[in-house]
């Protein structure tokens, strides 16, 4: 078995501007993401569809080369950190079938 070592981006928001981050992600090199609804409590209160009226809070993932990831996390940093409640972070991940998750 071969893994592969790459960067699993993980951006935790608001539902409405996660099909944007999605798709500015494929444009920037990923090859697919994933999306889970969660619920949770952080800096900016809790976040789910009871408390935020409705609005649901949306997990997306990205697993990507370092270039890519640090592409997709400046456009988050650059768009949406400062007036969403958003947090976005990068860790290591080691996959198999490795060259699948990379479009460079």
């Amino acid at each position: 078995m071969q893994l592969v070592t790459l960067k699993l981006v993980t951006v935790v928001g608001e539902a409405i501007i996660m099909d944007d981050i999605a798709e500015r992600g494929m444009k920037l090199g990923a090859s697919g993401h994933t999306m889970t609804e969660v619920m949770g409590h952080g800096s900016r209160s809790a976040r789910n569809v009871a408390t935020a009226g409705g609005a649901k809070t949306i997990k997306l993932e990205f697993v990507v080369s370092e270039r890519v990831a640090h592409d997709i996390m400046a456009f988050v940093a650059e768009q949406y950190l400062e007036h969403y409640a958003i947090i976005a972070w990068l860790s290591d991940v080691s996959v198999m079938r490795g060259e699948e998750y990379v479009r460079e």
